[in-house]
């Protein structure tokens, strides 16, 4: 269905690019069969064109459809029944002649009784009537009744009673929710544009692509397309000034023009704000009957809508506002800059922080803003809003921002989030100045002075975290903790968030349950819900290292719809939950998943994150390109983030990258470069990095680093020493993962030791802590090493059909390139034969044995390092019996596996 001017008369559509609209044709059947049909809307909305659509189609089922335009000029009653006889007449009624001294009873008489199909009567643009033409219009209803189909149309609520009808189902209603085109309809109105204009005015092919943003601007309202489709072929530097411009002018005459100087005033005062209430309206205006003024203007269709009755919230027109908020800006500017102040204050009073610091920020006051900053930014923080607080704030000078503690705090705090640590420790300094300065003077009373002071520790304490001086933390959360109880769950949330955080990176895990009961706890308090997200995403991280894999993912996963509930999916604070939540399912080998968290979320680990946050995205996008064999990619990522690490002085986050670089360089043949890592990591060690004093999680990604050169350069009795202390550390502190990755460390050294017996323990070990939580990862990622191990230790005898047993089962199976051994040909030989089977690069590395070549050659041949070679040669005298390297050729020769 197209668009088209209000006509005088009974005249029938233009022709021209009109587009059939489902929605509205599907009402025909009961614009049929009702009574009467009301269509409600504002100027402009394509009232006249359903009408015309419906006429005909109703004209088409053989009935008499009589057309009454109201701006035709029907001032009178007589001139209305005048104008009922012509529309008949056109219509083909056989009625007697009519004059203005004729009955008018004769002629409604006529109307109803004529014997013929039903007639129709449409009334276009009724709220042009004058009160006695529409007790005429009422009458002609009431007498009528189903002998005649009426439709009205209006730009405001219809003036004749029919209450009783809408009771009876003999009411049809369509307002501008009906009217509005929808994208699918504005797309085929511009296609069937394109197609009636094309190869004949020159219209450009891409006219709908360059209307697109416009017509998105008109919100479905008909006489915005028309006019946005107008200036397609205007240059795009004009195209927004000249529809404002011809948009303005129509609500110019069709909108404003037809309305007292009281009632534009109020419009345009009012249209700084979003919605419409009463008590905003008040606030703004100065008045104290919006609420009646706002009823008066949406029931006279002046573009004012009601979209919430029960709080009597009104919205107008994006288009209607736009043009009154620019004639306020540019016709009064200081008018508009009170007003703005004056809403700012009432939303302030209203505890609602978005719309009184926008407000202010639109009033261009900048001191008015900064009061208004101080004034919520503690609200706006516990809302989750800080991040729109921190961009408003930025216009703020130093001396604006130096007296005003609160909000200092909460910018202090945003940077902190964002590891910007030293702006953020001038800002705390700053703000406890200030308290201090006040309390001094008197001037802020002894409860708001100890309230502040608690924020002050707050984000001492946050800063340190981010710093990660865990002892710190420890020590001083807990006490805040009992000093805030339950009045402050927000603070309360984050507070536990650190000291779970520090008790983990401390392995201080014997008051982990207590600190989970009082997780539990703040997670119900009224007022967590924004603060669960930063706790749960903190929480689930400690789960990990403690093997609670499924309570860790279900707090992750809640966490994040949270999130994406407040913000937006891909948003920064999706991020805090989602990066932990990449890499526990990376750990439980769900790359797919992890894959596309990170992917959506990296980006954004700084704008809100904490250490953890960020450390998780990097490391899990570099141990994702390495899985897919694009170990220059995640070497690269790795180099970047230990950037970041450096110039954030994230010292934990240097150590986790430089260990990971080390992994892999050494799987990727290249231990001279893995040894030059760790040395400007500026990690190593003066002496054996043993587990003493208090050992944190830093300290252990540099042993594991350490030990994994060690092992390289075939320093085993040192490497054993420190893999044993630190796996009976982690053991007896309740760190499972840890626990994991040095028994697969132990499990390599009595490999290269010899001792395959204590290798297959070690292993075996491993499998049974890591199978409850499902870890796949962390055996794949030590490469062939720990595959053969698995393979041998799970490779001889029945499978017993436990979980244990199952899931190293899997283990062995993601190993692929294994194969089986050559069967014994004779039971004579017994110990003769293999005890397992050879993979193929144990193969590989047999062959170039028996043509004779060194181990440093097969390395550089095969992209191994010495030490790897001299592994797989020791995997090989294992299994073929012997201890030699000229009898392993031998043996192999004998056995046919070279020749």
């Amino acid at each position: 269905m197209g668009i088209i001017p209000t006509l005088v008369g009974s005249a029938r559509l233009r022709s021209g690019p009109l587009v059939r609209r489902s929605r509205l044709d599907a009402l025909l059947d009961g614009v049929d069969a009702s009574r009467v049909t009301l269509v409600q809307a504002p100027a402009g909305y394509g009232k006249t064109t359903v009408l015309r659509f419906w006429g005909e189609a109703l004209r088409h089922r053989g009935r008499p459809v009589l057309w009454l335009a109201a701006r035709a000029g029907m001032a009178r009653p007589e001139d209305m029944w005048s104008w009922l006889w012509m529309a008949a007449t056109r219509a083909g009624l056989d009625w007697p002649a009519f004059g203005l001294d004729s009955p008018m009873d004769e002629l409604l008489a006529h109307l109803v009784t004529d014997g013929g199909p039903y007639p129709v009567l449409i009334l276009d643009d009724a709220h042009l009537l004058p009160p006695d033409a529409l007790l005429v219009v009422e009458r002609i209803i009431a007498s009528a009744r189903d002998a005649l189909t009426t439709i009205i149309s209006a730009r405001g609520r219809n003036k004749v009673p029919v209450a009783r009808l809408r009771s009876l189902g003999m009411l049809l209603e369509v307002g501008p929710a009906d009217l509005r085109f929808t994208p699918t309809e504005i797309a085929d109105w511009q296609a069937a544009i394109a197609e009636a204009t094309a190869g004949s005015t020159g219209v450009d092919a891409d006219a709908d692509t360059v209307a697109a943003p416009l017509m998105a601007r008109a919100g479905g309202w008909a006489g915005g397309l028309v006019m946005g489709q107008r200036v397609t072929g205007i240059d795009a530097a004009e195209r927004w000034t000249r529809f404002t411009l011809e948009v303005g002018d129509y609500f110019e005459e069709e909108v404003l023009a037809g309305i007292d100087g009281d009632r534009r005033a109020f419009l345009i005062d009012t249209a700084v704000l979003e919605t419409l209430t009463p008590a905003a309206c008040d606030a703004v205006t100065g008045r104290t009957d919006s609420r009646h003024l706002l009823m008066e203007l949406e029931a006279a269709g002046l573009f004012v809508s009601l979209v919430d009755i029960d709080a009597a919230r009104y919205a107008l027109h994006p288009l209607f506002r736009h043009l009154l908020r620019r004639r306020l800006t540019e016709d009064a500017p200081e008018r508009a800059s009170e007003l703005h102040r004056r809403a700012s204050l009432y939303f302030v009073s209203q505890n609602q922080p978005l719309p009184a610091i926008d407000h202010a920020r639109s009033s261009g006051d900048l001191e008015f803003l900064a009061e208004c900053l101080e004034s919520v930014a503690e609200s706006a923080t516990y809302a989750g809003h800080l991040l729109h607080l921190d961009e408003v704030a930025n216009v703020l000078s130093w001396p604006l921002l130096q007296g005003r503690p609160v909000l200092l705090l909460s910018l202090a705090w945003r940077r902190i989030r964002a590891l910007a640590l030293a702006p953020a420790e001038q800002m705390i300094d700053a703000a406890a100045a200030c308290i201090d300065a006040h309390e001094a003077a008197g001037t802020m009373p002894s409860h708001q002075v100890t309230h502040l002071r608690r924020l002050v520790e707050h984000r001492y304490i946050t800063m340190a975290a981010a710093r990660d001086q865990m002892a710190l933390v420890e020590g001083r959360a807990q006490a805040l903790l009992v000093e805030l109880g339950d009045d402050y769950p927000y603070l309360s949330c984050t507070m536990l968030a650190q000291l779970m955080a520090a008790r983990r990176e401390l392995y201080h895990f014997r008051d982990i349950l207590k600190l989970e009961a009082e997780t539990r706890r703040a997670l119900e308090q009224p007022g967590a819900r924004f603060a669960s997200i930063a706790l749960k995403s903190s929480v689930a991280p400690t789960f990990m290292v403690q093997g609670k894999v499924d309570a860790a993912r279900t707090l992750l996963r809640e966490a994040l719809d949270l999130a994406e509930d407040f913000a937006g999916k891909g948003s920064a604070l999706a991020a805090l939950p989602a990066l932990p939540l990449a890499e526990l399912l990376y750990d439980c080998g769900d790359l797919s998943e992890a894959d596309d968290l990170v992917r959506r979320h990296l980006g954004l680990a700084r704008q809100l994150g904490f250490l953890d946050q960020l450390a998780a995205g990097h490391l899990v996008h570099a141990r994702l390109l390495a899985a897919r064999g694009q170990v220059p990619a995640a070497l690269a990522a790795l180099e970047e983030t230990h950037l970041v690490a450096i110039e954030c002085g994230l010292d934990r986050l240097r150590a986790y990258v430089v260990g990971e670089q080390v992994r892999l360089l050494l799987r990727d043949g290249q231990p001279h470069k893995a040894a030059a890592a760790f040395e400007a990591g500026d990690l190593s060690p003066e002496v054996e990095p043993l587990p003493t004093l208090n050992p944190t999680r830093r300290q252990e990604s540099i042993a594991v680093a350490w030990l994994r050169l060690e092992i390289q350069n075939h320093r085993l009795v040192r490497a054993r020493k420190v893999a044993k202390r630190w796996n009976a550390f982690v053991r007896r502190a309740g760190a499972v993962r840890s626990t994991v990755a040095f028994e697969l460390l132990l499990a390599q050294i009595a490999l290269l030791e010899g001792d395959r017996s204590e290798a297959r323990r070690a292993v075996r070990e491993a499998v049974t802590l890591a199978a409850p939580a499902g870890w796949t990862r962390i055996f794949l990622d030590e490469g062939e090493a720990v595959g053969t191990l698995l393979v041998d230790a799970y490779g001889h005898g029945p499978v017993m059909d436990t979980p244990v047993d199952r899931f190293a089962a899997r283990l062995a199976a993601s190993f692929t390139g294994i194969i089986p051994f050559l069967e014994e040909e004779d039971e004579e030989e017994g110990d003769s034969q293999p005890s397992s089977r050879l993979s193929r690069r144990e193969l590989e590395v047999l062959t170039m044995v028996g043509a004779g070549l060194r181990n440093k050659e097969i390395g550089n041949r095969l992209g191994l390092t010495e030490g790897t070679v001299k592994w797989y040669m020791q995997q090989v005298y294992d299994k073929l019996g012997v201890r030699r390297r000229p009898q392993t050729v031998i043996k192999a020769r004998q056995l046919g596996l070279m020749v």
